[in-house]
């Protein structure tokens, strides 16, 4: 397993003695004399870089992955940097060498965050609103080469369809971590707007909910993995929506309607695992060391390694990543890297 700079072979070490501290599960990395177990991995983060594929630093090999993107059969060649993929992966015990092992990874998931027109942008291009949703742009987003100047400031709200991946932060907020003008046809394409989210104020009796500036429509939209509509079990879930078709929020409203055709639950696709490695922003905190990334839940306590920062610095809004196994769902925390 090779590491894209110091800084993460570092987090890779940390991660390998908790690992090997927290009972039988394998060490994440080369040994001698290995019995060929084979450790399962799911992580969560952006790309980071080629060769194989890089994901928050660590290299998974793709000789024979299957890739799946933005619902789509894929191929290495549609990944970007800056893309934020889920990986599903092995990782080998080693025998008779010492040599760091390369995870393989069995699938590649990536969905875009928000698809839209622009409906606003800042003059300094710090930042652009698109369905709803106010994105972030910071100095470490990838800006894809279609945008003029490598600055999203020229990008023309109303008229430029911007398809964005990104971590999501809050209600409406997104941190853009790559953008990416695409191009349409007028005449005879439709746009296949795509959004994700926290759900807020839910009616099941009128089927919408809102996330951000837009209100969805969901009637007529197929759902995967989501609660009953019967309760409040909706209201704070992050989603994934695409839909087929948008307009006015009404007179004098800011806001912006989308009729859904799909309706999922973001999540990790199963419930245990050996190894977790999720990036993101926390984006709930229940108590010390009881946080949420996403719908991902997190248990972390003293016997938790943190690098960077401590157990009490984890609050709605850090950026971190975290590394342990899952178990019923939630992600045992054995290592914290708080990121910059």
């Amino acid at each position: 397993m090779r590491h894209a700079n110091p800084q993460n072979l570092l987090s890779g070490m940390v991660l390998f003695v908790a690992l090997a501290s927290c009972g039988p599960s394998p060490q994440a990395g080369g040994g001698i004399g290995g019995t060929g177990h084979i450790t399962p991995i799911v992580a969560v983060g952006p790309i980071t870089g080629f060769g194989s594929i890089f994901v928050s630093g660590i290299e998974y090999d793709t000789m024979h992955t299957s890739m799946t993107v933005d619902g789509n059969p894929g191929n290495q060649s549609d990944l970007k940097k800056g893309m934020i993929v889920r990986v599903n992966a092995t990782l080998p015990e080693g025998s008779g060498t010492d040599e760091p092992l390369l995870r393989t990874a069995n699938t590649v998931l990536y969905e875009d965050t928000v698809e839209g027109f622009v409906q606003s942008v800042a003059a300094d291009g710090t930042g652009l609103t698109v369905l709803g949703q106010t994105v972030t742009i910071t100095t470490a987003t990838a800006i894809d080469v279609s945008i003029l100047g490598g600055n999203v400031a020229n990008l023309i709200p109303g008229r430029d369809l911007v398809e964005i991946s990104g971590f999501v932060t809050g209600d409406g907020l997104i941190r853009g971590t790559w953008v990416e003008l695409k191009t349409l046809d007028q005449k005879i394409d439709t746009p296949d707007y795509h959004v994700q989210g926290f759900i807020k104020n839910h009616r099941a009796e009128q089927q919408t909910f809102e996330i951000g500036d837009l209100t969805l429509d969901y009637r007529d939209a197929v759902l995967t993995d989501m609660p009953s509509q019967s309760n409040d079990g909706w209201n704070g879930l992050l989603i994934d929506v695409m839909g087929k078709q948008i307009s006015s929020g009404g007179l004098n409203s800011s806001r912006i309607r989308l009729t859904a055709t799909r309706v999922s639950q973001e999540g990790l696709g199963l419930e245990e695992g050996e190894i977790a490695e999720i990036e993101g922003f926390v984006t709930r905190a229940l108590s010390a060391g009881d946080f949420f990334i996403g719908n991902v839940h997190v248990l972390a306590d003293a016997g938790t390694t943190f690098q960077g920062g401590a157990l009490n610095d984890i609050r709605v809004g850090v950026h971190i990543e975290v590394h342990g196994p899952l178990v019923g769902g939630i992600v045992k925390a054995t290592a914290v890297e708080f990121k910059t």
